[in-house]
């Protein structure tokens, strides 16, 4: 009797504890004017939180990513294939506009995007104060052809102000160009 209401009590304290560090991070991002902003002594979990809360659903809402950025705050993609698809993709939005354009142009190819949830993300330290890296993945699907899109990104965040000042995200083209039906697969013979 003892060892099973010891069990139940240490169930109940874990589901608790867990409860209280996604609440403590849900405390730590709010929202004010439309806007979302961390609050001082964010961790570096809220960062991971905060750019999924800017990331997640953005197929449907593209709207929503530049809410959590600065007003001159930079989305970078430094592989996009912009020379050969200048029309598709973009290396870098800077300001709240121009994010939501890219976003928003972006939105006509993919649908239903889902990142995976932030505590699973990958944290590599950074030197530099403010400055967050996170490796981590999304799937979704193509619009176009309903095929699956899945992807890794490895992201560099920096923080200012509260908002996301530069996202520089990496990933690879050669999965977009090929998902998006832009190039093919040749035969090895």
């Amino acid at each position: 009797m003892k060892l099973t209401y010891c069990a139940a009590w240490l169930i109940g304290l874990s589901t608790l504890s867990a409860s209280a560090a996604q609440n403590n991070s849900t405390n730590n991002i709010k929202e004010k004017d439309g806007y979302y902003y961390l609050q001082k002594g964010y961790t570096d979990r809220d960062v991971a939180e905060f750019y999924w809360r800017s990331l997640e659903g953005w197929s449907e809402k593209p709207g929503n990513v530049a809410k959590y950025f600065t007003p001159d705050g930079r989305f970078e993609l430094p592989y996009a294939p912009v020379n050969d698809f200048p029309d598709l993709f973009s290396s870098a939005s800077q300001g709240r506009e121009a994010i939501t354009r890219y976003f928003s142009r972006m939105s006509q190819y993919l649908g239903n995007l889902k990142y995976s949830a932030p505590e699973t993300w990958k944290i590599i330290p950074a030197r530099e104060p403010g400055v967050y890296t996170f490796e981590y993945t999304s799937s979704g699907k193509l619009k176009q052809t309903d095929g699956d899109y899945n992807q890794l990104f490895i992201a560099t965040v920096k923080i200012k102000d509260g908002q996301i000042a530069l996202a520089h995200e990496f990933w690879d083209p050669y999965v977009a160009l090929r998902d998006f039906g832009l190039i093919k697969k040749t035969d090895a013979n």
